[in-house]
């Protein structure tokens, strides 16, 4: 232990000796760009109301569009930081009772070159031109509704939280909203609609909200924004909501209706294929439903909960001996789902923190069994300075044979959150947060009570912690958990220092905690200077270390990743990374059907190597590959993605994965391969395809879906999915469901 504890400092003090050398190197060559800069706070639009309707078409021709203040200042932060945009563009902001209209004449010098070919709702947008509102509909600097579109009309929105990054951003919120746009041989235009009933605000006589509009040029990588956002505010400075500017002018604003009803019909067949073909049909009604408590407070009702049409998680092969991490992707949950967070800092996608409520624990078992939902309550909002939380769902019970034959019986079951955050100081705020899970069969019981709090010392420091405690049928005693960390960043620096401490008997069954019983200390730092070589126009250099140890000091798992990341001016980007690892392992592991790593110290080093094009291209493309010692072994590993955008409709993606594992205990191969075809007949109408096949489990995942959105928050789905066992001589159906769902919103 002594000589493990001498270790973790050495390889501390080296860490910390690798950044001061370079941070000491390349500061000195970091010049700051010195220019003029406008304040956001200084910037402001006004909105102009009007009588007369307007026809969203994409023309502008109204003649109330003339009545609106106009604006065509943008200015960039790439790829030339405060310059004025390459390309005019005019904005005009309206509003009537019900709907803001935002009005984009993009103008562009060369229309041909014009990148639009994403189609489908929800698509990443930044790679096609497009153009982006924000807005702070609460003027406190600390969230914003987010709306993007294409030449195509494509949408795209979310909830976005404040100096946060891309991944902690809600992009399944869907609003129903309406747009469309036209290119022409000026450029092209963008007429959004958005209903004030899809947003939330005060209710008082005259508003002023925070406001940023952006445009996006592909073909020059180019980023302008209204409210300048600068590069000292860091990579994703563009969610720093406190440098927006003002939106006045807006009156006598309410929620048109309180009510809003969405009733459900499902109908189809399921087949259990696994012994005998055994069909049965299915019919099913349900109903969605949100109530506008206040014009900031909303409470969302669900009666016979449904997902049918949401697509399985992508396949992913698990070489720890620890839980994966999969994304929420029902849209029940999806809404409000920020102010639900609570945990660790999310940093690093090799190691997900752990969050104290996880959505995917309602309705789903631990196989990833569906679990019947027989409806809930979820109300989510803003009232004076306290965000409010609170979830309530009802899950059936349900009784399977899981994947090892185990007869598995799940209780029927209540899930309760109650989450309150209370905002202090600049973008600083204190919470609580309470869990319950018990089951209505055999009284069983978790529970988990939790405070933190986040304090921005300045515009690029801060400090998060939290203290929780979990309390279980029968199980007392060792059931906290701590947290603490530091992060300063901007466009040169990055650190992030953090320490936790989870008690053995720490189990908050609605959270995603994959390792109890531990203290990990974190220590991330780096620099991104701009070299203005070889065509990059940023390089990050950066070491990750991770020292995860016992409660009783021990060593467990000890991580340092030393890497280089290239960002060229075309987009495309270039990954180098060199990962020392050292696991300990106490109790032997099935890392493969019938190969088991025994017990003992392991110290293995590997490569990784990535690399992106440019995305916004007809085909484009990632790869990459990992080589090198794996414990007792060795592993070759490489990914392969590609897309083929083949005019402004189809697209075709293929993902391969492949791993080549050789240990003492034996040696196996995995293969994940992956096919996704997607048709656009319009930006409301489009079928998708994806077909995943994975080796190690022997199965082919097949799913079919076409969405057709009648109505702006009316929805018809065809859904058609199919598991197939490979392990046979032939394929074999597992199992085979047909559905087709239609909703209405009234």
């Amino acid at each position: 232990m002594f000589r493990e504890t001498n270790t973790k400092k050495r390889a501390v003090y080296r860490g910390l000796g690798f950044v001061l050398v370079f941070l000491i190197g390349f500061r000195q060559g970091h010049t700051q760009q010195v220019m003029t800069r406008l304040n956001g706070d200084s910037l402001s639009m006004q909105a102009v109301r009007i009588q007369g309707s307007i026809r969203i078409d994409g023309s502008l021709d109204e003649a109330c569009w003339q009545t609106g203040v106009r604006i065509h200042r943008f200015i960039q932060r790439e790829p030339k930081e405060g310059e004025p945009s390459t390309e005019r563009t005019d904005v005009r902001i309206l509003y009537d009772e019900k709907n803001l209209y935002i009005g984009f004449h993009c103008w562009d010098s060369e229309p041909h070159r014009i990148v639009a070919n994403e189609m489908r709702r929800d698509a990443d947008l930044t790679n096609n031109d497009c153009v982006i509102v924000l807005l702070d509909t609460y003027h406190d600097h600390r969230s914003a509704f987010c709306f993007c579109t294409n030449p195509l009309g494509a949408q795209r929105d979310g909830l976005v939280m404040a100096d946060a990054s891309d991944d902690e951003q809600n992009w399944d919120w869907n609003g129903v909203w309406d747009n469309a746009c036209r290119i022409d041989s000026a450029g092209w235009t963008a007429e959004i609609a958005i209903p004030f009933k899809i947003l939330r605000f005060y209710e008082v006589e005259t508003h002023t909200w925070g406001l940023n509009l952006a445009r996006i040029i592909p073909r020059n990588r180019e980023e302008a924004f209204w409210a300048p956002i600068w590069r000292e505010y860091g990579f994703w400075g563009k969610y720093r909501i406190r440098a927006y500017g003002h939106l006045e002018g807006l009156r006598q604003l309410r929620q048109p209706s309180r009510f809003e009803w969405k009733p459900y019909i499902l109908s189809g067949l399921e087949g259990d294929l696994s012994e005998r073909r055994i069909y049965k049909g299915k019919l099913n009604l349900g109903l969605d439903a949100k109530v506008h408590v206040t014009s900031n407070l909303t409470a969302d009702l669900s009666l016979n909960t449904d997902f049918a049409q949401v697509e399985a998680d992508q396949e992913q092969v698990n070489l720890t001996r620890f839980e994966l991490f999969f994304p929420e992707k029902r849209d029940f949950f999806l809404e409000g789902a920020s102010i639900f967070r609570f945990g660790e800092r999310p940093f690093s996608p090799v190691l997900p923190a752990s969050e104290l409520f996880f959505s995917r624990r309602i309705g789903l078992s631990e196989d990833n069994e569906p679990i019947p939902l027989l409806g809930g309550v979820k109300m989510t909002g803003k009232t004076g300075a306290f965000n409010i939380g609170f979830l309530n769902m009802l899950a059936d019970r349900k009784v399977y044979d899981n994947d090892d034959d185990e007869h598995v019986i799940v209780p029927r079951t209540n899930f309760t959150a109650l989450r309150i955050k209370r905002d202090i100081l600049v973008n600083s705020s204190v919470g609580f947060i309470g869990l319950n899970k018990e089951s209505l069969d055999d009284g069983f019981y978790n529970r988990c009570a939790g405070l933190d709090a986040q304090v921005f010392l300045t515009h690029r420091a801060q400090m998060s912690g939290f203290v929780a405690k979990t309390f279980s049928t029968g199980q007392k005693g060792k059931d906290m958990a701590l947290y603490g960390d530091f992060y300063f960043h901007d466009d040169f620096w990055t650190l992030l220092l953090a320490q936790n401490s989870i008690q053995d008997n720490f189990n908050p069954e609605m959270g995603f905690v994959p390792r109890t019983g531990i203290r990990k200390t974190q220590i991330n730092f780096g620099i991104s200077p701009r070299p203005k070589i070889f065509n990059i126009r940023q390089t990050a250099i950066f070491n990750d270390f991770y020292y995860i140890a016992t409660q009783e000091g021990e060593l467990e798992t000890r991580l340092n990743f030393t890497g280089v990341w290239n960002l060229f001016q075309n987009g495309a980007s270039l990954t180098t990374l060199w990962i020392q690892n050292v696991e300990r392992l106490t109790e032997e592991f099935e890392i493969h059907e019938d190969i088991v790593i025994s017990p003992g110290m392991y110290r293995f080093n590997n490569f990784f190597g990535e690399f992106a094009s440019d995305m916004s291209r007809t085909f484009s493309g990632k790869v990459n590959v990992s080589v090198g010692r794996f414990y007792d072994g060795r592993i070759i590993a490489y990914g392969l993605e590609s897309n083929l955008k083949w005019g402004s409709r189809f697209t075709v993606n293929v993902l391969y994965n492949h791993n080549d594992v050789q240990l003492e205990a034996g040696c196996f191969q995995t293969d994940i391969v992956g096919i996704r075809l997607l048709y656009s007949f319009s930006p409301r109408l489009f079928v998708k395809t994806f077909i995943q096949c994975n080796s190690e489990k022997d199965i082919i995942l097949g799913h079919f879906l076409l969405h057709f959105i009648h109505r702006p928050g009316s929805d018809l789905y065809l859904v058609y999915n199919e598991e197939l066992e490979t392990g046979m001589e032939s394929l074999h159906s597992l199992n085979r469901v047909l559905m087709l769902k239609y909703n209405y919103l009234f």
